[in-house]
């Protein structure tokens, strides 16, 4: 029979135990790695040496055990040593029907993500429905004008079916963009500023064009990541791109790469992320407009799809990492992409 420590160890939630005086009992691995301390540092210790200067979770400790009560806590933004963003559960510890202390659960979440739209996915779905059945009679509509104006040979005649032609295949690159959100990534080895400096190359005739500055700040140690580079590269260059037209002539790109200080766990282990940041001085994006950028659909640029934005947070939703986007009115955007390090098993 497994022992139930090795049970509760192995929990992707830190589990600690208070008694009656509010003093530390127990503690599982995963709460060591969260809060940076051992089981010999904390152990009969206070839950105020454990919660130190938090204001949320610690005064609810004592209720929990002088009432009997249970709480729970989703989002919670606390400062254990560092600032953390937590889901938490407490409750009352019985034994032989009676009170004996607490036990805390906590789920920590990624203090700098935004939470994923539970209904983001469904929308996936229903763009790449959508544009699959388009795709197919837009074909049609194309070779029809074609065969048209090759048979009409009438200048008039030429005028509009060349119109046709050219809208059609503008709705056709559209509906390729809607179909790639559906598609998964084909996972290999990246090395990131390979990636980053492919779509500069690419971007190379608009940058120089809008006299934009390149500052790049890359970390020579960053190791691969488990990435479709393709995939990658379309969010790279979407980034890009918005910066530029953000910008006016002679703006400044600044790229940076780094280790995060944060860390994750996965399949019972400690991992870290890449951090990407792109950053331009242009105009910025207003607080309204700042929490819809990623919705797709939704644009403010004439002539715009609002798909770009969609798609690269699908990609690196897909790629198991986050995108988060700060900006400031008229003092420009900040662009932070975090990947996961080391392979993963999807």
């Amino acid at each position: 029979m497994i022992p139930c420590e090795a049970i509760i160890n192995s929990l992707e939630e830190a589990i600690i135990l208070f008694n009656r005086t509010f003093h530390i009992t127990y503690l599982n691995r995963t709460a060591e790695e969260l809060f940076g301390k051992s089981s010999r540092d904390l152990l009969g210790k206070t839950y105020t040496v454990l919660l130190r200067g938090e204001k949320v979770i610690a005064p609810l400790i004592k209720k929990t055990v002088i009432e009997g009560r249970s709480f729970r806590g989703k989002s919670v933004s606390a400062h254990i040593g560092t600032a953390m963003n937590m889901d938490f559960n407490l409750s009352p510890l019985y034994l032989d029907n009676n009170v004996e202390g607490a036990v805390l659960s906590v789920s920590r979440n990624i203090s700098l993500a935004e939470r994923e739209d539970l209904d983001f996915d469904s929308m996936v779905f229903l763009i790449g429905s959508i544009a699959h059945e388009i795709k197919n009679p837009l074909g049609g509509i194309k070779g029809a004008a074609q065969l048209l104006r090759h048979k009409a040979h009438n200048e008039s005649i030429d005028e509009y079916t060349d119109l046709i032609i050219r809208e059609t295949d503008r709705l056709n690159a559209i509906l390729h963009g809607y179909l790639t959100i559906c598609r998964k990534p084909s996972f290999s080895q990246v090395n990131i500023h390979e990636v980053i400096e492919k779509a500069l190359s690419i971007m190379q005739v608009l940058l120089k064009e809008r006299n934009i500055t390149i500052r790049r700040s890359y970390d020579p140690s960053l190791p691969l990541v488990a990435g479709d580079e393709a995939k990658l590269l379309q969010v790279f260059l979407n980034i890009i791109k918005n910066a530029i037209e953000a910008m006016r002539k002679g703006g400044l790109l600044e790229i940076t790469t780094s280790p995060s200080s944060e860390s994750f766990r996965e399949a019972g282990k400690i991992k870290r992320w890449a951090v990407l940041s792109f950053r331009d001085n242009g105009r910025g994006i207003s607080g309204k407009d700042l929490s819809r950028i990623f919705l797709p659909f939704y644009t403010r640029k004439k002539g715009g799809t609002g798909i770009g934005l969609a798609l690269s947070k699908k990609i690196i939703k897909d790629h198991r990492g986050l995108i988060k986007v700060e900006s400031e009115h008229q003092k420009g955007t900040s662009f932070l992409i975090y990947l996961p390090f080391g392979e993963q098993n999807y």
